[in-house]
């Protein structure tokens, strides 16, 4: 030992996720890595494969390219599609897949399996109950979170604009609609005068996946095999269908390579829609009144139009606002941007992408004019106009802010959802749910009607975030 120069290192992971030993993990786990030392961008590719399907490839991650870095050593890749229940996956990471950033030090790659199960969970909703949208058989508001019927619920809508109407799938793939239905807006094949509703779940007919999408005028829905499904008001074409037809039952938009997951799609009311496909591209069409569709100011799309790359992964999009998450974790805005909204540190509004600073965004929401983002290490960020103080900055006078600015010191946020009007509500780590902002209807479920300018935290132990409700373990 008295003769040596140095030490030979090498690079390993340290920690896997899925784990091969993990069991129960949850259904937004995520996939990635830790290594024992810093990675160098571009040298190798992860592949997913689904067993017992012919080996089919589910997706692959090219390392630099379309995986999220965080503190350089850690790496995690984001599903554009869930996984399929009760199956089978492999995931492999080949030799010289990752090498360090010097160069002369490659892992030598390796592989495992990890399986799916059937997860079924608890439903609470509560705010303002117009037409029923809380789904307790009753239309009384609920400032506190109340249980919807049933043990079994899989995924919660994720729209903003829907603080009267609801949707969840159930884990057998039966899909569940709620609410308001005035526009035909829920594909029950239902239309009615504005002000009717459903106070309980009513099932669509047909086999169903995925995070439906749903607000007062459409509805965006996702069958297996990559098919998405629309219904509602049709107004400029916001159905896709290339025609202004309104559709009270669900109708398919061409394509069977949409995704599924949670914040692959997204509204602006009843004017727009938006998704992205399996391959990173993403889709817009209807009305732009903003720029919002990146074709100018008051164009309009009957069918998708595609926006320029192949590399986007998630999206939030309403009240002419469109938030955007790159692979590699940049976020892109653009939209109308009177207050800030699109966090360039100005109020010049955009119609095609533009970059906000920063390269390790992971989660991205918005509600009426206060946008938010979580980032890879974890810390939560806002933007936008601060009324009703939606921007958790212990700010109760309404102020504009253009650039995003960290909320708290805290860096356990996982996920966020926006609710109708100036009210946000957050996961953390540790499945505490937190919410701030407009309360008036007892938005943020704390059994008041208080207005929050800061996180408060939500009473419970909760695993998926939805719009104006979450699910429980059941």
């Amino acid at each position: 030992g008295s003769n040596m120069t140095g030490i030979a290192l090498t690079i390993a992971p340290l920690n896997y996720n899925p784990s091969p030993n993990g069991v129960d993990l949850g259904a937004g786990t995520g996939i990635g890595l830790t290594f024992n030392q810093a990675v160098k961008a571009g040298s190798g590719e992860v592949t997913l494969r689904q067993v017992g399907a012919a080996g089919t490839v589910v997706q692959t991650w090219g390392v630099g390219s379309s995986i999220t870095y965080s503190n350089g050593d850690e790496i995690s890749m984001s599903l554009v599609s869930d996984l399929a229940y009760n199956s089978v996956y492999h995931l492999s990471y080949p030799s010289g897949c990752f090498t360090n950033t010097g160069g002369d030090v490659s892992y030598v790659g390796t592989g495992y399996t990890f399986d799916t199960r059937t997860l079924g969970y608890q439903l609470f909703k509560w705010g303002r109950n117009q037409n029923g949208a809380i789904g307790d058989n009753t239309v009384v508001f609920k400032s506190s979170p109340t249980q919807v019927p049933g043990t079994t619920w899989l995924t919660l809508n994720d729209a903003v604009q829907s603080k009267a109407v609801s949707a969840a799938l159930k884990n057998d793939n039966t899909m569940w609609a709620w609410g308001m239905y005035g526009y035909g807006n829920l594909g029950l094949n239902e239309q009615a005068p504005s002000g009717s509703g459903h106070s309980s779940p009513v099932q669509l007919p047909g086999t169903w996946t995925g995070t439906p999408t749903v607000g007062t005028q459409t509805a965006m829905y996702n069958r297996p095999g990559g098919e998405l499904w629309v219904a509602g008001t049709n107004q400029a074409g916001a159905l896709g269908q290339n025609d202004i037809t309104q559709r009270s039952s669900p109708v398919q938009i061409p394509g069977t390579t949409w995704s599924s997951g949670r914040k692959t799609k997204g509204m602006n009311q009843e004017f727009s829609m938006a998704s992205l496909k399996t391959d990173g591209t993403l889709w817009i069409w209807g009305k732009s009144q903003y720029g919002d569709t990146t074709w100018g100011h008051n164009q309009m799309y009957s069918s998708p139009v595609q926006v320029p790359g192949t590399t986007w992964s998630q999206i939030s999009y309403a009240n002419s606002v469109v938030l955007t998450i790159k692979t590699d974790g940049t976020m892109w805005t653009w939209g109308t941007n009177g207050d800030g909204q699109l966090g360039h540190n100005d109020a010049t509004t955009y119609s095609s992408p533009k970059q906000v600073p920063g390269t390790t965004w992971s989660k991205v929401g918005n509600a009426e004019k206060g946008c938010a983002a979580i980032k890879t290490d974890g810390t939560l960020w806002t933007w936008g106009y601060n009324n009703d103080g939606v921007l958790g900055q212990n700010q109760s006078e309404p102020t504009k802010i253009s650039s995003p600015v960290q909320v708290g010191s805290d860096t356990t946020w996982s996920d966020l959802q926006g609710v109708s009007g100036n009210t946000l509500i957050a996961l953390k780590t540790d499945n505490t749910l937190w919410g701030w902002g407009r309360n008036t209807d007892g938005e943020l479920g704390l059994t008041d009607r208080t207005e929050y300018s800061s996180p408060v935290q939500i009473p419970g132990n909760w695993g998926v975030l939805g719009a104006a409700g979450a699910l429980k373990n059941a």
